[in-house]
């Protein structure tokens, strides 16, 4: 198991692609995804053509990463929705400071937190604030658990680090 700093610093990785993607405007075409898979579409297919390298897709991927970190670390974060007043300071923080701002943000107080040794209270919360802001952030209708769940089952079909490094 590597120094948090090196966790963290894949969760900004993730963090840095959510940006880009949501500079370029990619969003997930769900509507079309969904229809091509009920018409026998080959998932993996329709995830690359629909939703993957999007601006949701992405957002999902600093989860997975942060679940991922959590794990190896033998983290338990306690993730469920109940503290609204973080998230609407987030949904604040959007308005004037959009997605680079607050992902900063939440990526900062990781590193915080891993100062403080309270790493694991501090990934469930950020967790918690992606989920409950992901709508408004995204746009999309679908909540950040589904996209989690698709890119999942996405990255089962595909090859151990996705044939990088690390």
């Amino acid at each position: 198991v590597k120094p948090n700093v090196y966790y963290l610093g894949l969760v900004m990785s993730e963090a840095g692609e959510a940006i880009n993607a949501d500079r370029k405007g990619l969003h997930a075409d769900i509507k079309k995804f969904e229809d091509v898979i009920k018409n026998g579409q080959i998932y993996r297919l329709s995830f690359e053509v629909y939703i993957k390298d999007t601006l949701e897709d992405e957002i999902a991927d600093v989860v997975i990463r942060l679940l991922d970190f959590a794990g190896l670390k033998k983290y338990a974060p306690f993730i469920i929705s109940s503290d609204l007043n973080f998230s609407n300071h987030v949904l604040q923080e959007f308005e004037n400071c959009k997605l680079p701002g607050v992902l900063f943000s939440l990526i900062g107080s990781l590193y915080e937190a891993s100062d403080a040794n309270i790493l694991d209270e501090c990934i469930g919360l950020v967790i918690v604030i992606l989920s409950d802001c992901f709508g408004k952030i995204t746009g999309s209708d679908k909540d950040l658990w589904w996209f989690v769940e698709q890119k999942m089952r996405y990255n089962e079909l595909r090859p151990k680090l996705n044939g990088k490094k690390y």
